[in-house]
């Protein structure tokens, strides 16, 4: 059951959907299409801040990847009005969603749709960075689609996010079959152990996140396979998304972690988006 919390949230959520020309407002997508009925879309997600999408250059690159390597087809053009049409939405959270559109499981998807939405979200308090998240990790094998590439077929990793919330989690850490450790449900993932600052590398299904990213520009990272005896046995912890930014961890699975490096990369986060 929906609360009134939720309902209210989605009642001011702003989107618009290309309709070949424009963006026009719309309240969903078309039950016909092959995103909604099969997860056949992708996506890419930041913040907006006075209309303003954070890192939106980068995001749109990585839409394109995205349909790309899955063989969607986004509109030029649309992908090219999106920072304006962000002009006219609140504070909140950002997608950007390209679809396989109208057809049958084996029809091509050169006539996708692009739906642009924003909800209304509040970022973490001050408070939740001091205080750090608490991490568990999944102990069942996770299989990325496409690679970890961001696809609306998120199930798997809700499903796993809601177990560990279950658990009393903030996030929990996702493994390969073979062990490997590939990103939290929702976010990157890097481990220090001994000084030296890894996180794992792109063949698990690990995401080419901004932050990633951001993270890998500002500090001597190595990219590597890491098992999960390596992740329990780190020093430190931290989870890099569009949304938390750098979030230190707490804990793993009860056992306090150290956070030197990651207040570090925070403040440095901090200091680079305040002018944006």
């Amino acid at each position: 059951m929906q609360t009134d919390d939720a309902n209210q949230s989605l009642r001011e959520t702003c989107a618009w959907l290309w309709s070949g020309a424009t963006f026009e407002p719309t309240a969903g997508m078309p039950v016909a299409d092959r995103g909604f009925r099969y997860g056949m879309s992708v996506f890419e997600s930041f913040p907006v801040r006075n209309g303003v999408g954070h890192f939106l250059a980068e995001h749109l690159k990585r839409l394109g990847d995205a349909c790309d390597a899955t063989g969607l087809i986004a509109a030029p053009e649309a992908l090219a009005q999106c920072e304006t049409i962000l002009k006219q939405a609140h504070d909140g959270f950002g997608r950007i969603y390209v679809t396989a559109g109208d057809g049958t499981v084996t029809g091509a998807c050169d006539e996708g749709r692009v739906l642009v939405m924003v909800e209304p979200r509040e970022p973490a308090p001050a408070r939740v960075y001091h205080r750090g998240y608490d991490i568990g990790l999944h102990s069942a094998g996770h299989v990325p689609v496409f690679g970890g590439i961001k696809t609306g077929n998120y199930w798997a990793n809700l499903k796993a996010f809601r177990e560990g919330v279950a658990a009393q989690r903030n996030e929990t850490l996702l493994f390969t079959p073979a062990g490997h450790l590939i990103s939290a449900c929702m976010a990157n993932v890097f481990v220090v152990r001994d000084g030296i600052l890894q996180t794992p590398d792109h063949t698990t299904g690990a995401r080419p996140g901004v932050v990633r990213e951001w993270v890998m520009r500002h500090a001597s990272v190595q990219e590597t396979l890491l098992t999960r005896a390596d992740v329990e046995a780190a020093d430190e912890v931290f989870l890099t998304s569009s949304w938390l930014g750098v979030m230190p961890a707490a804990s793993l699975e009860d056992r306090p972690l150290q956070r030197t490096v990651s207040a570090q990369l925070l403040d440095a986060w901090r200091k680079d988006i305040e002018p944006r």
